[in-house]
């Protein structure tokens, strides 16, 4: 559902008339009033809808009134941030957290963990884990913060690391949260084949946990059996993880990328739905227009392109797996994608993160440009067909 503004006042349109005149002789002479209430002048993304609902119910505006209150305020927004992928939620987050965002002396576990996720999102990884150190030396008894542990060490392909924050939360947090995170960072350590059977006799029992915790329990398994190549009962998973969170984007589009694997591009648009929404999804959305040949092919890919060079004007590289799969796949820009795969797996070092760095060098030719993320896969004995497939047409320095 989109947020639909509708009818500005006079004096807000007066007002961006005047700003645009001040621009030059040729902006337009007055402001557009619509002739009825009924007209669109804008749709924003279901992120901010949900975000103006989070400030709606707890008044963020003004000046927090208690540190548990400022805190559950920006959990909401890291919620819907996380739902959605868009890093304005999280600003409103740290917005929320008002004075006790550079709070040290005092500041609680829960503030630190809290803080640890904005963080985190920002890609500021050695930041976040500073915050979970000091928040688990208080309190070691905390799982959000040692799945937090667990997830950042998996980015930054410490999968060892990640297992033991995994294992820490056996004991004190949900069975399925424990399952899930064990059976992640197993299946990235070559043990699919168990992880798999555990995480789905843990989805069969009943659980206290949340809809976005069971949603990513799913979509874990999914991304297990692509991985290994089951792509039917992969996409049984990817269905039933967007049945509990319709909107997750994380999801979505990683079930997009198993249809584009599966050479099923319609498909992978319909799963996308509004891909405008997140650059993530207009990723996908562009290169499945690219291969289908669809009308909005170059249109999507323009809007993504505008859209990165906006990120490097911010020099936000949060994005660059993203921006240089865009390079190889959309603009066939093959040496500016393997500049980019490579800045990005120096950063984190996901599946995806090797795959795109591979399939750059792969591209360009240059199988010592890959040998990073080849080393990765040898340190980690991660099972992926995909990735097994690109690691053998470029064994031996050579590109067969």
């Amino acid at each position: 559902m989109c947020w639909e503004v509708r009818n500005l006042s006079i004096g807000a349109a007066a007002l961006i008339a005047t700003a645009t005149l001040a621009m030059g002789t040729t902006a337009f002479a007055a402001p557009y009033r619509p002739a009825a209430d009924e007209v669109v002048l804008e749709r924003l993304p279901p992120a901010l809808l949900a975000a103006r609902s989070v400030r709606g119910a707890t008044q963020t505006g003004a000046a927090p009134v208690d540190l548990d209150r400022a805190l559950a305020s920006a959990r909401r927004y890291i919620e819907v941030g996380q739902t959605y992928a868009d890093p304005r939620a999280f600003g409103y987050a740290q917005t929320a957290l008002g004075p006790w965002w550079n709070a040290q002396e005092n500041a609680t576990p829960a503030l630190r963990t809290t803080r640890a996720r904005i963080l985190q999102f920002r890609h500021e990884f050695a930041a976040a884990l500073a915050e979970l150190k000091a928040a688990l030396d208080a309190d070691a008894f905390q799982p959000d913060a040692w799945l937090q542990f667990a997830s950042i060490e998996q980015v930054l392909g410490n999968i060892d690391a990640a297992r033991t924050g995994c294992l820490k939360l056996v004991p004190i947090a949900d069975p399925l949260v424990a399952a899930t995170c064990v059976a992640a960072s197993g299946s990235l350590a070559g043990r699919s084949a168990q992880a798999d059977p555990l995480l789905t006799r843990a989805l069969a029992q009943p659980t206290a946990a949340d809809n976005g915790v069971r949603a990513w329990a799913w979509t874990t398994l999914a991304e297990i059996r692509a991985r290994m190549g089951n792509v039917v009962s992969a996409e049984e998973a990817f269905r039933e993880a967007l049945a509990i969170e319709p909107e997750d984007v994380y999801a979505r589009a990683a079930y997009a990328d198993l249809l584009l694997d599966a050479g099923r591009s319609t498909d992978a648009r319909r799963v996308l739905g509004d891909a405008t929404q997140a650059d993530a999804l207009l990723l996908r959305a562009a290169i499945a227009a690219q291969r289908n040949r669809d009308r909005d092919a170059d249109a999507l890919a323009a809007n993504l392109s505008e859209r990165f060079a906006e990120a490097r004007a911010r020099n936000d590289e949060t994005h660059l797996r993203e921006q240089a799969r865009y390079r190889l796949e959309v603009a066939h820009d093959s040496n500016a994608a393997l500049a980019l795969a490579q800045r990005n797996f120096a950063n984190q070092r996901e599946p995806a993160d090797a795959r795109i760095l591979l399939e750059a060098a792969l591209a360009v030719g240059d199988a010592a440009a890959a040998r990073p993320a080849l080393d990765w896969m040898t340190a980690t004995r991660i099972d992926s067909v995909a990735l097994a497939a690109l690691s053998g047409k470029l064994t031996g320095g050579r590109v067969r």
